[in-house]
């Protein structure tokens, strides 16, 4: 079974990915917040990570948090697809999407737009965990 860490500090959209991913055999373990990034993921393990951008204590806290990531030996073979609704809620004049991914900006393996549907996210799930990234 593998195992999918939810880093989102909204409760709701992490009850509702914790429902759709555990009622389709994964292990899933959350963290609210990028504190402690790199110990939190190296004591969890995941095989995938779920990363929201915007978090309280930094609107940018995501991409921030993918680069960290990324520069880590023991954490950049761990796909992480960004699931936000940074479009939504920035005032910013352009859209981040799967464009926007590559190792200098977004180091990340997918970016999908809050709310997704779970087939959806299910399946981007499935062929990241199987390519392994």
């Amino acid at each position: 079974m593998a195992k999918i860490l939810i880093i989102d500090d909204d409760r709701d959209i992490v009850d509702n990915l914790t429902m759709v991913l555990e009622g389709n055999g994964y292990d899933v373990a959350v963290k609210g917040d990028t504190e402690n990034l790199l110990d939190d993921v190296k004591t969890m393990h995941p095989d995938l990570i779920i990363l929201d951008i915007m978090m309280p204590e930094d609107a940018q806290a995501g991409f921030k948090a993918a680069r960290v990531l990324h520069k880590d030996e023991g954490c950049r073979r761990i796909p992480v697809l960004i699931v936000s609704a940074v479009n939504q809620r920035s005032r910013l004049s352009f859209h981040f999407s799967e464009n926007d991914v590559n190792t200098d900006f977004l180091p990340v393996q997918g970016f999908l737009e809050k709310p997704v549907e779970p087939i959806i996210l299910l399946d981007r799930i499935k062929v990241l965990l199987d390519s392994g990234g």
